[in-house]
């Protein structure tokens, strides 16, 4: 076959799978996401059937046209095996033998067309999921910076989030508007869990399966999700898909990106799998069904590990069922921490080189940044308790006893830098512990990790910046060890842009929200450190209110750097220095 006939051969049959496959993702959107009668499912059915004979019909083409067969079924090797599956069910249903009619009789369901339908339909999804994921590689592969990448991932997500949610299926009602659901979208993503409605009864499980799914993708990254999914299915990646993972990843090791990213997926699913298991164990006997508890289980310890903040609550953790149950709370505060630890930080700790044994004594060797992660964030968990406890030991915790206030001070120093939980009504706190804690919101997690915030790293090399300088000296050392003036200078930029998005939203909030400064400051300072707490602003909010923390969130979450670096465009390196001069700020 001639190369121009194969090519115009697979770029009509491209067209012809990419029209299908909208097809049947419309198809299914239709079926799940309204509400249709059963009756009128038969065509869409027929049109399910229809595009998968097409996407059958299309990979034979490929294979047949292809050069190398061998190379093609290899990077199509899921495909191939889906494909094989359905002719082997075909051959063995001849002989009355069918895998799926088996399934269906061990599930004991009456309608095994349904069955056929369904997985039919999973087929359909997986394809086009597939097929994405192909298009990622081609993405790492082009001209686009990374911190743009980055930012058209997050805005594709919360998109897709947004329209999800509108589904008629999604709410209890069928119905929310527009801005709800772009705020409820942004709010997941970029893991802060402020919510205009509640999501305990506003949303179906349906619904609520797309938050906690909007949350998990953004408290990992969609980039981090489908480039793992898509060396699997492709089977590696080059080197320059390993350059731009590189600044995305912010690891060094070029060789070990895949490692890393088999690393940052299997330790999040296993520490959500845990933290899931200890909740529903503390707390199944507080629910009407082992169904029920387990999803709030699970919902609630991914929600914790992400950072994310929402909750199956009405009342968030001061429901009656969880408030006083400390296994729950202490799991919940743990799963905070390690999610805001950051990655690299729970890696390097995995790290056996960095354990060594000296004259019989164990020495643990780590990273300058782990320690400045590991060391800020005990400190600043034993100051927001401390602190917490003594500015509000008459106030919202003078019903409790000692335990519970020392209890209840911890998970909100906890929950106050990134995740949004609260086990006390923050309406009701004094105005030096929301100026405590505007502090808290704004430093936030550490980097890598699921929180937002300038992070730990940040607030360390400031403080430290400040004592340098005080003590005249050229450089800033931290436990032996001398930082680069552009990592400063980086660092100092980063705050004074936070401040600057921080107290801008203060201003346009101001203006369009008739509320006490108070709570406006509260509302912007946690949006923008993708925190959740409210001192109960956030359902009252307007609409140009609701559109401005969207926007805070969003920011917060990308960084400020990378925000504004999307609407620039690229810079050379200078090669030379011009005189300097010296300018008072005194």
């Amino acid at each position: 076959m001639k190369k121009e006939l194969r090519e115009n051969i697979a770029r009509f049959s491209k067209i012809i799978v990419i029209i299908s496959s909208l097809l049947g993702i419309a198809s299914i959107i239709v079926e799940y996401g309204f509400r249709i009668k059963s009756s009128d499912a038969g065509t869409l059915h027929f049109i399910t059937i229809g595009v998968i004979i097409v996407f059958i019909l299309y990979h034979i083409l490929q294979l047949y046209i292809a050069e190398d067969k061998v190379a093609h079924i290899k990077s199509h090797k899921f495909e191939m095996i889906i494909i094989s599956f359905i002719f082997i069910e075909g051959l063995l249903s001849f002989f009355n033998l069918s895998l799926v009619e088996r399934i269906g009789a061990a599930l004991k369901l009456k309608d095994i067309t349904y069955l056929y339908i369904v997985f039919a339909q999973i087929f359909i999804v997986v394809g086009i999921i597939s097929g994405t994921l192909r298009y990622n590689i081609k993405l790492l592969q082009s001209q686009i910076h990374p911190s743009r990448l980055f930012i058209f991932s997050f805005l594709f997500t919360i998109i897709v989030g947004t329209f999800a949610l509108m589904l008629p299926a999604a709410t209890v009602e069928g119905k929310i508007s527009f801005v709800d659901a772009l705020f409820t979208s942004t709010s997941a993503v970029c893991v802060t869990g402020l919510i205009t409605v509640d999501t305990a009864t506003y949303f179906t499980t349906f619904g609520k399966m797309t938050i906690m799914a909007l949350f998990q993708i953004g408290g990992l990254g969609l980039m981090t999700f489908t480039t793992f999914f898509a060396i699997f299915l492709s089977g590696g990646l080059g080197i320059k898909e390993r350059i731009l993972l590189h600044d995305l990843l912010e690891e060094e090791n070029i060789g070990a990106i895949t490692k890393v990213l088999t690393y940052l997926l299997a330790i999040t699913f296993i520490i959500e799998a845990v933290g899931a298991a200890i909740l529903f164990y503390s707390s199944r006997n507080s629910f009407d069904s082992i169904e029920n508890a387990a999803f709030i289980s699970i919902f609630h310890s991914v929600s914790a590990f992400c950072n994310a903040g929402f909750s199956l609550f009405t009342m968030n953790l001061m429901d009656p069922a969880v408030r006083y149950n400390h296994v729950f709370t202490t799991t919940i505060s743990i799963l905070i921490i390690l999610g805001g630890l950051g990655f690299p930080t729970i890696i390097s700790f995995l790290k056996f080189k960095n354990i060594t044994s000296k004259m019989g004594k164990l020495s643990i060797k780590l990273p300058l940044q782990t320690r400045i992660v590991v060391v800020s964030t005990i400190l600043l968990i034993v100051f927001g308790a401390a602190s917490f406890y003594f500015l509000e030991q008459h106030n919202t915790l003078k019903n409790l006893n000692l335990f519970e206030k020392l209890n209840a001070s911890y998970f909100q120093s906890v929950t106050a830098r990134t995740a949004g939980f609260n086990t006390i009504d923050f309406g009701l706190i004094t105005t030096p512990t929301a100026v405590l804690f505007f502090l808290l919101m704004f430093i936030g997690a550490s980097p890598g990790g699921t929180g937002g915030g300038v992070k730990t790293t940040t607030f360390a090399l400031l403080f430290y910046g400040s004592i340098a300088i005080l003590k005249n000296k050229k450089e800033v050392y931290i436990y032996n060890r001398a930082i680069p003036n552009e990592i400063i200078i980086k660092a100092l930029i980063k705050a004074g842009l936070s401040i600057f998005f921080i107290t801008f939203g203060i201003f346009l909030l101001t203006i369009t929200e008739r509320a006490d400064l108070t709570k406006v400051a509260f509302e912007a300072f946690s949006a923008f450190g993708t925190v959740g707490l409210s001192m109960g602003l956030t359902q009252e909010l307007t609409w140009g209110g609701k559109i401005i923390v969207v926007l805070l969130m969003f920011i917060g979450r990308v960084g400020p750097l990378a925000f504004l670096y999307t609407f620039m465009s690229g810079a050379k390196e200078d090669y030379y220095e011009l005189p300097h001069e010296n300018i008072s700020i005194l």
